[in-house]
């Protein structure tokens, strides 16, 4: 007769859960490559439609990525991946029936912003690839690094999120401006 052993158990737990979001997160990776965006079939929403993102076209022609959390960690793989399905589908969203504008050369002003009593990541710890990849495919005519310079900016805020500045290279210093609060604030201690 074996005895309950309560580690063993949950480690066996533990690895079934990863093994079916590591399953489902591919499904949806292989979902959103093969079907068509808008309404699927059986009515209900599409890859990423429920997903907290939003793609803003503003005046000056700047764009505003909002993603409704904190930026993961980096090697958090898993939830970097589910934030890219959502800005897939938030920038379909926003451009129905037209490309979306391309940027030749721009500045990517990433905002994080932390709601009350989360704790400051550092910017080195955050994963920006997959978002950064979806969107240089989407809004970028070259991404590279000669003509696409990133800036990083963190300060507190009514709740997490987000936000992707897309902007020309010469909106810079007036965004830098405009965005004092997101930058400037005081020291986090």
């Amino acid at each position: 007769m074996k005895s309950h052993d309560p580690i063993r158990s949950e480690r066996r737990l533990l690895e079934a859960l990863r093994a079916a979001e590591t399953a489902t997160l591919a499904l949806r990776d292989y979902a959103a490559t093969v079907l068509p965006p808008g309404s699927p079939a059986a009515g209900g929403p599409s890859i990423g439609e429920e997903a907290p993102a939003r793609v803003e076209l503003l005046e000056g022609g700047w764009l505003a990525v909002t993603l409704e959390a904190v930026l993961p960690r980096r090697g958090d793989s898993d939830r970097s991946r589910f934030l890219a399905h959502s800005l897939r589908a938030a920038i379909r969203r926003a451009f129905p029936d037209r490309l979306p504008p391309k940027f030749h050369i721009c500045v990517l002003a990433y905002e994080h912003i932390y709601g009350p009593g989360r704790r400051f990541l550092d910017h080195d710890n955050l994963e920006l690839k997959h978002c950064q990849d979806v969107l240089e495919a989407a809004f970028l005519t070259n991404d590279t690094s000669a003509l696409c310079s990133a800036f990083q900016c963190s300060h507190r805020g009514e709740r997490n999120a987000t936000r992707i500045w897309v902007l020309p290279a010469e909106a810079f210093p007036k965004w830098l401006e405009s965005h004092r609060e997101s930058w400037a604030g005081p020291p986090e201690t």
